[in-house]
């Protein structure tokens, strides 16, 4: 414990003068999730429509700058590009599933949250952004009501294969982001009554666990308060869900899953079987997750 300690404090000291983006590039990330679900909803129609099972999404967005300085990283020998049996499939998740969408990149820049990474900029938290030698992502869509209907995600993955040593580094700047972000306070506006109204949301974070799975592995939780009107005080929106964002890496590998709405069956009692996931059973997912990625880790499990 005292030698992670000792690195993150490290850290801290040696990214304290790297460059973070302008504020209205972290924003715009920030809303990268909404996004990428509405584009991967419209890919599901698609694939629904054309009678497949898996289909291949585009990028919801040109990818946008990293955040800050990107390490170099050299080509290291061993197995580069990652295969499908390396991600969960939809009988690892208890809840039922649809649509099944997946993409596969190079050079893709490892991203955990990034309203995490918005307030740790805007509290002045040094930062460095990974980048990948190559990645595979999939989103598990819930089940439509019909042919037609748009569906939400159940949850997403992102499969990041890293040079030697950047794993510690993302680590510990997840470590970094959670001292900083406890509670943070996000400004914005939002259209009611004919108008824009300016407003307040509450974002807060916590480890829920780590060490669960994998040779590295930290479960967040993040839950946000109901929007209120900065004038009025009031609420202008319902509370959202609770997210959870897993990360766990087994040797070169990182895997990143993020909850979707409704996901996660957090502090209800005598809640239906099929209302969420629990705690433990994310961890359990967590670790099936690293068995998944043993097949094409660098080394072998």
């Amino acid at each position: 414990m005292r030698e992670n300690l000792s690195f993150v404090d490290r850290l801290h000291r040696d990214l304290r003068e790297v460059r973070w983006a302008e504020p209205a590039e972290i924003r715009a990330r920030a809303r990268r999730r909404s996004r990428r679900t509405a584009t991967l909803a419209a890919a599901a129609v698609l694939a629904v429509l054309s009678g497949s099972a898996y289909a291949v999404a585009g990028r919801s967005e040109t990818p946008a700058p990293p955040i800050a300085a990107t390490p170099v990283w050299t080509a290291a020998p061993g197995r580069a590009e990652i295969p499908q049996e390396a991600l969960l499939s939809p009988g690892d998740v208890r809840l039922k599933t649809g649509v099944r969408l997946g993409e596969a990149g190079l050079g893709e820049t490892v991203r955990v949250d990034p309203v995490l990474e918005s307030c740790g900029r805007e509290r002045g938290v040094p930062a460095t952004a990974v980048t990948s030698r190559s990645s595979r992502s999939q989103t598990l869509l819930r089940p439509a009501a019909d042919r037609s209907a748009l569906s939400g995600p159940v949850l997403s993955q992102d499969v990041y294969r890293v040079d030697p040593g950047h794993g510690q580094l993302l680590f510990g700047t997840v470590t970094l982001l959670l001292r900083a972000c406890a509670e943070w306070q996000l400004a914005g506006t939002m259209p009611l009554k004919g108008g824009m109204v300016p407003t307040v949301n509450t974002h807060r974070w916590e480890l829920s666990d780590s060490r669960f799975a994998g040779d590295e592995s930290v479960m967040l939780r993040h839950r946000s308060l109901a929007p209120r009107s900065r004038a009025a005080g009031k609420t202008t929106e319902p509370t959202p869900p609770v997210e959870v964002t897993m990360v766990v890496r087994v040797g070169d590998l990182v895997t990143v899953i993020a909850t979707g709405p409704g996901t996660v069956k957090d502090a209800v009692e005598d809640a239906p079987p099929d209302s969420g996931l629990s705690y433990p059973e994310l961890e359990t997912l967590g670790r099936t997750a690293a068995g998944r990625l043993c097949v094409a880790a660098n080394p072998r499990c």
